[in-house]
């Protein structure tokens, strides 16, 4: 009994030392050091919509003419109000599965190692698997997905259940395959080639006998609301 509590613990400090953000909130902006000036409406409405307290706080701070300047955070009167203000905007401009494709617009300005940081962080919170991902151009998008197990319950194989509009989905289910069954595994990022740019792409994966996780693409550009940014 001693020895299985002492391999528990020394599992469990692993775990922690591998993700030392975990102490903390996870926060988008600690991963880029772009302004929101530089990010399209559509990206920094998805992120107000997700922010977190602390983000708040900071931008609602921000003075006029500011690079972190942002009108809608700056008349709120709180975060729910925010978020519900930016949420209200997104479905203003009438796109197809918005909240599905502002989970990656939130976060879309980072860089891969930029996400898989953020991503590593976040799965500490959010056992299970998780998607995020960036448009690289039109017809290649970035999904990168995590996952964790509660450590001693299993290990777990993520696989492909699904997919439309992507060309290279074998190499994805080459690339789990060799992964194999892991107890935890830090974010990994699969470069998808979309068959056709203009339409968005889904790719649906289930880690163990776990809910599957759809991750819903937009395609890229959308119209003219990006405001030529992607």
């Amino acid at each position: 009994m001693k020895r299985s509590c002492l391999a528990g613990a020394a599992a469990l400090l692993a775990l922690v030392v591998a993700t030392p953000a975990m102490a903390g909130a996870c926060r988008v902006t600690d991963f880029s050091d772009k302004p929101l000036s530089s990010l399209n409406e559509v990206e920094r409405l998805s992120f107000a919509v997700q922010m977190t307290r602390t983000e708040y706080d900071r931008l609602k701070a921000a003075q006029p003419g500011s690079s972190n300047y942002v009108e809608l955070i700056a008349k709120s009167e709180s975060l729910p109000a925010a978020r519900q203000a930016a949420r209200d905007r997104l479905y203003s401009l009438k796109l197809d599965n918005v909240m599905d494709y502002a989970a990656f617009w939130s976060h879309d300005w980072l860089t891969d190692e930029a996400i898989r940081k953020f991503a590593d962080c976040e799965s500490g919170r959010q056992p299970g698997l998780a998607f995020y991902g960036r448009s690289e151009n039109p017809g290649e998008f970035h999904l990168t997905y995590v996952h964790v197990t509660p450590i001693g319950i299993e290990k777990i194989t993520t696989r492909v259940i699904a997919s439309d509009n992507v060309a290279n989905i074998d190499q994805l289910k080459a690339d789990l395959a060799a992964l194999g069954p892991q107890d935890n595994y830090v974010a990994r990022t699969f470069a998808a080639k979309l068959i056709d740019p203009a339409k968005p792409a889904v790719i649906v994966m289930r880690g163990g006998w776990e809910t599957p996780k759809f991750a819903y693409i937009p395609a890229y550009p959308t119209a003219d609301y990006f405001n030529g940014a992607k």
